[in-house]
């Protein structure tokens, strides 16, 4: 099963989007309706869907207003049954573009999360830990904190890709193109979602005293997409570091600027947050 099969055809605007939205229904998905773009889930998951498409939808609408750029969005919302069914996809729960342009999403956060909260209750000092789990809660499973929640807030992540694509940006090198959806996540939590912004926040702060495991940014580059969980997200939390102090800067206006390559200080900093840069500088 692909994403033209959940969808049919990609339509232009909403008033098609809604005379297709029964197409889904076929492929033992239903639609989800009073969104500004497609979105279909497995039956039994219909309360996360919703919750999900609100995240999608409130990102969509302020990166809308900010870029001025209106690309066509299809999510889909799935359980492991409907998850198991995609050819080529990655671990349940892993967020991704297809190759037909739908964003995918698991029902449930992917299991690497679980991994990420064990390491970090294992790794981090106590003080700290304690801090972190004040903030997200306390997975039972591994006493570290609790990741679920953060891990639905990614969606404004991968939405921030498809705004770039759709406005046409060339990004340079990997670390730029992570960086701007990570300004479109946190600029969406600011504007959306404060409670989600503070357990951002909170994560990225604490994985700042873990930077002894950062991986170099040459490593990021030359690795990305095959990296290991940790230093990968080790690696997003350094760029997200970055990105909180362009946000409390200058806000959303600096996302436009990243666009056309014109960066914020703050962002044309962020390579001294990795250990090599910071090696270099000491020598």
């Amino acid at each position: 099963m692909s994403a033209r099969d959940l969808f049919g055809p990609a339509v232009p605007g909403l008033p098609d989007a809604l005379a297709h939205r029964a197409d889904p229904i076929a492929h033992g998905l239903v639609p989800l309706p009073w969104f500004a773009f497609d979105v279909a889930s497995s039956a039994g998951c219909r309360a996360a869907a919703a919750r999900l498409a609100r995240r999608a939808e409130h990102a969509y609408w302020l990166l809308r207003q900010t870029l001025d750029v209106s690309p066509p969005l299809r999510l889909a919302v799935l359980d492991r049954a409907a998850w198991r069914a995609l050819p080529d996809a990655p671990p349940f729960g892993v967020m991704h573009v297809d190759g037909d342009g739908v964003l995918v999403v698991g029902a449930e956060p992917a299991g690497a999360w679980c991994g990420v909260s064990a390491w970090l209750a294992e790794h981090l000092d106590t003080e700290t830990l304690a801090r972190l789990t004040r903030i997200h809660g306390q997975d039972p499973r591994t006493r570290g904190p609790a990741l679920g929640p953060l891990a639905e807030a990614l969606i404004a992540h991968e939405i921030g890709h498809v705004f770039a694509h759709a406005a046409g940006a060339r990004f340079p090198t990997r670390w730029l193109a992570e960086a701007f959806a990570n300004y479109a996540m946190v600029a969406a939590l600011g504007e959306t979602d404060p409670a989600g912004l503070r357990r951002l926040g909170s994560l990225a702060d604490a994985a700042e005293t873990l930077d002894h495991h950062l991986p170099s940014l040459e490593q990021f580059e030359a690795s990305f997409g095959r990296m290991g969980v940790i230093p990968s997200v080790l690696a997003q939390l350094a760029l997200t570091r970055g990105v909180y102090q362009t946000y409390a800067a200058v806000h959303t206006a600096g996302l436009r600027r990243m666009l056309d390559l014109e960066l914020h200080p703050t962002i044309a900093a962020i390579p001294q947050l990795f250990p090599a840069a910071r090696l270099k500088a000491a020598a």
